[in-house]
């Protein structure tokens, strides 16, 4: 063990001992492994452990996937990113008329984020119960400004394109990132996640309430079974697709500095800056997701081929105050 993995090592130990870890992280540098470690547990109820290879759902970091696939097709020429959306979905028609996926795949677009919509599973139940069509429902979300003058997120908006994916293709959401991507970079523990379904290895959600551990309530459009959802993955599975992004092979070099660009600030901190599905800082890039009793995040240092993949099954941990603790031991700041 080097020095930096034992700073590394140290400091994450230290962590787990003052603040309690519930899941499982991975650093490579240059293509390799140089720390992996599982904590806690996937189900406390039943007191199994959680693996290296234990699968969480990994909520908004599927928004890169979604990202990457527009990208290629973008890149075929099957889509175009200044496009309106009904351009490609009709019924979309009442979107306002200068949003573009662009605007969507960058956050910029003014649409109502759906997780924002009071009593969401009330609305989705309701929704189920009246037979409803949720594409037309997301867009129908309010409209809070005009596209392209200012950044605020919104999952609406890459809902929007995740159908789009499956329009334009004729295959349903989850086949279109399998051929794209999980199948090709040999991803066998990645897929569309459905907590009423069986993924074997996939951990429960935990949570804290006043002191004591809960099993967590499911993402609140899990049981929009049809429409295209979020995903679970492992740690290595990521760990593939990152070192793919950084070796050309996810996308070219074209479409890559496009999904790189920055386009626009985030509103909660004008350090950090937005391109498609990924925020930016400088030579650090990343992309987090939160959904009841889940936790990810996967740092990524281009210039250095560093991977920070941390995914957790209690919403309550910290991933950036951990974090910034490893980028210490790694950098020996």
């Amino acid at each position: 063990m080097n020095k930096v993995e034992t700073r590394m090592e140290s400091c994450i130990n230290a962590y787990h001992a003052e603040k309690p870890l519930s899941g499982t992280i991975l650093i490579s540098k240059d293509d390799n492994v140089i720390y992996e470690k599982a904590f806690g547990e996937a189900s406390i109820q039943l007191g199994v452990p959680n693996k290296i290879e234990t699968k969480y759902h990994i909520a908004s970091v599927t928004k890169m996937f979604i990202a990457a696939a527009a990208l290629k097709l973008h890149g075929k020429g099957q889509i175009n990113l200044d496009y309106h959306p009904s351009t490609y979905l009709s019924g979309l028609d009442d979107l306002h008329r200068k949003i573009t996926l662009h605007h969507l795949l960058s956050h910029t677009s003014g649409l109502f984020d759906i997780y924002d919509v009071p009593n969401l599973r009330h609305e989705v139940s309701k929704l189920l119960h009246e037979n409803g069509n949720f594409l037309r429902y997301l867009g129908r979300q309010e409209q809070l400004f005009t596209p392209g003058e200012k950044w605020k997120y919104s999952s609406t908006g890459f809902l929007l394109i995740s159908y789009i994916l499956e329009e334009v293709t004729g295959k349903p959401f989850e086949k279109v990132l399998k051929e794209m991507f999980f199948e090709p970079l040999g991803m066998e523990d990645t897929g569309q996640d459905n907590p009423r379904l069986i993924h074997v290895n996939r951990a429960y959600g935990h949570t804290i309430v006043n002191g004591e551990y809960r099993n967590a309530e499911n993402d609140k459009l899990a049981d929009l079974v049809q429409a295209p959802g979020e995903l679970y993955s492992t740690v290595r599975d990521l760990n593939k697709w990152c070192n793919a992004i950084l070796s050309g092979k996810v996308l070219d070099e074209e479409l890559s500095n496009k999904m790189f660009t920055p386009y626009a600030t985030v509103d909660f901190d004008p350090g950090l800056k937005y391109g498609y599905g990924w925020f930016l800082r400088g030579d650090l890039r990343l992309i987090g997701g939160g959904t009841p009793g889940f936790r990810s995040e996967i740092f990524q240092y281009p210039d250095h081929k560093i991977n920070v993949i941390m995914l957790w099954n209690n919403e309550k941990i910290q991933s950036h105050e951990l974090f910034w603790q490893i980028n210490r031991a790694l950098f020996d700041e």
